[in-house]
């Protein structure tokens, strides 16, 4: 009798108690409907993400089209072909078109951004020449600098500096930085746009001797719509421009930094990856 009944209590000993196979088949089933769920979850969150693509393209494009005659008739007036204009219409007709483009701006930005959110945003990398960008963005906004008597200078060390970059996108943010720049600087100020290189990348940073940024918004000016005020100026709060060109920046491998100092102005410098060939080959 004790023999047998010490072979039994051995053989129940070496089998897991039934209580343990039972909870781990529920974790199982648990775990299983957990998964199914999620999977539900990415399903739907994906024909939202759809959807709020074609929402925001049809939206892009009803809002394009007026935009675009808007801007056109104010170009016309502006140039007196639909007649001649006094100097308060001039005015006038000149912040109707700076409005219009503003706006166009903000929507490029807000559609730029939620591309980027989701994955959306494709870059065509290529070498491109430093000097090229750079005197790219500085024909287009000179006029700007102009206006307020600003001196860009430009300082690109060593010359022939090829980053591996998609062009229109490097020059939407060398655009952004210096327009807040101009938008920043005093009449009569200086601007500095300076290119170098390290072992693998080319640092490019737009210098300018505005207000200068509060140590505390040296993060959340790159959130969307951040606000802050300066005793003189408002500097390059608000807005999408610098999310948008961190983010652009960051698809390209590289980042985007301020040092900035209240009274003495700003430096904003991204980075971008040497090219490994130049174009001309």
């Amino acid at each position: 009798m004790n023999q047998d009944a010490t072979k039994q209590t051995a053989n129940s000993d070496s089998s897991p108690p039934m209580c343990d196979v039972t909870e781990h088949k529920h974790r199982e089933e648990e775990l299983y409907n957990q998964i199914q769920e999620l999977e539900q979850l990415n399903e739907q969150l994906a024909a939202r993400s759809e959807r709020n693509t074609r929402i925001l393209a049809g939206m892009s494009h009803e809002i394009r089209t007026p935009m675009h005659a808007i801007m056109a008739f104010a170009e016309l007036m502006e140039q007196e072909i639909l007649g001649p204009l006094t100097d308060k219409q001039q005015d006038a007709v000149g912040n109707v078109r700076q409005a219009a483009e503003h706006l166009m701006t903000l929507l490029n930005d807000v559609i730029d951004l939620y591309r980027a959110e989701v994955g959306k945003l494709e870059l065509h990398l290529r070498p491109v020449p430093a000097e090229e960008l750079i005197d790219a963005v500085y024909h287009i906004i000179h006029g700007l600098a102009w206006e307020k008597q600003i001196d860009i200078r430009i300082s690109i060390e060593p010359e022939d500096i090829i980053v591996n970059a998609d062009e229109r996108r490097t020059k939407q943010v060398l655009h952004n930085l210096l327009s807040n720049a101009i938008n920043a600087s005093p009449p009569g100020a200086e601007i500095t746009i300076q290119a170098r290189t390290t072992s693998q990348e080319a640092v490019i940073s737009v210098i300018d001797h505005g207000p200068g940024i509060p140590a505390e918004y040296h993060d959340r000016i790159f959130e969307e719509f951040t606000q802050y005020n300066n005793d003189d100026q408002s500097g390059p709060s608000g807005g999408l421009g610098l999310p948008v060109s961190r983010n652009l920046v960051e698809l390209h491998g590289g980042e985007l930094t301020v040092i900035s100092e209240v009274g003495k102005g700003s430096t904003f410098t991204f980075t971008l990856l040497l090219a490994e060939e130049n174009p001309d080959q």
